[in-house]
């Protein structure tokens, strides 16, 4: 089995590397380092250090699946930078689905729950309105609606799954991608007050990335099967407000106060059918993980 994935340095791409090899895959990456790191390149992957706006795709050995992880950094980026982030996440993402295309390759696409924005109904199903709030946000439900139209035109087989917010080992401590879960890590590590934007009671639901690569890897060998699917939540289920994620690190660890932003109160994932459709679930709990590495 040959896979290609953009994006392979990253967080969650590494992840998914590993677990490829792992199952004996061919894999090739592609990441050009703007937010991945060298240090999580595997050397059994054929590593490429290119930009999905510019690399030539058909350089490589025809790939039996794609997981397309790639993608201009997060929410706020996007707001500060929208020509820029539209240029990878939309012009990109486009040369990669042409690709596919060319060539009926299926498609596993990481999209994000921000298509949701403040979504009214809570757990929040895939069937649930899309309210972006965020170029960001806007740019992936562009694409998972593009890869529905080229379904329909051209039978490519795709499957967009919606990653509400990814922990773990290899979780970025800087830039865009940092999570208050790896800003309270550090904070906490050096001894300096936990930072709680607005009144910390703004929840996340926190899944585990190992779980995440997990959900690729059951996602793409069913595309392989022919089954046909249109997004899938992966999320745990349960979520965690700020204040509850600074008591798990400690409880008597100081905090200050910064100003609120403008982003969603609560996020909380419905995933029957990442659960029905692909025999897929958690494994670890974000409160599990942090009672772990706290006690090595």
């Amino acid at each position: 089995m040959k896979a290609l994935i953009t994006g392979g340095a990253g967080f969650i791409g590494s992840h998914l590397v590993e677990l490829c090899l792992k199952k004996g895959y061919e894999v090739s990456g592609i990441d050009n380092f703007s937010t991945g790191s060298k240090n999580n390149l595997f050397g059994e992957a054929n590593n490429i250090e290119a930009d999905i706006r510019t690399f030539d795709f058909e350089s490589l050995p025809k790939a039996d699946i794609i997981f397309h992880l790639a993608a201009f950094p997060g929410v706020q980026q996007s707001i500060e930078n929208p020509i820029e982030s539209n240029s990878v996440n939309i012009g990109g993402s486009l040369r990669i689905l042409e690709y596919a295309r060319s060539h009926s390759i299926p498609i596993v696409f990481s999209s994000t729950s921000a298509v949701y924005g403040d979504a009214n109904i809570k757990p929040t199903s895939e069937g649930c309105g899309l309210q972006p709030m965020s170029p960001y946000a806007l740019q992936k439900i562009t694409i998972e609606k593009y890869l529905k139209l080229y379904g329909e035109l051209y039978g490519l087989k795709s499957v967009s799954l919606r990653y509400f917010n990814v922990f773990g080992e290899r979780q970025p401590n800087a830039g865009a991608y940092k999570t208050v879960l790896s800003a309270f890590l550090e904070q906490y590590k050096k001894g300096e007050p936990f930072t709680i934007v607005g009144d910390g009671t703004q929840s996340r639901d926190f899944v585990y990335v190992k779980d995440v690569a997990e959900a690729n890897i059951k996602a793409g060998e069913l595309l392989l099967q022919g089954i046909r699917f249109g997004a899938i939540n992966i999320g745990s289920g349960r979520n965690y407000n700020i204040n509850q994620i600074a008591d798990l690190i400690d409880a008597k660890h100081p905090r200050i106060t910064l100003p609120p932003r403008i982003e969603p109160h609560m996020t909380l994932a419905h995933i029957n059918i990442a659960r029905e459709c692909l025999g897929w679930k958690q494994t670890i709990t974000l409160e599990q993980w942090i009672n772990n590495i706290k006690t090595k």
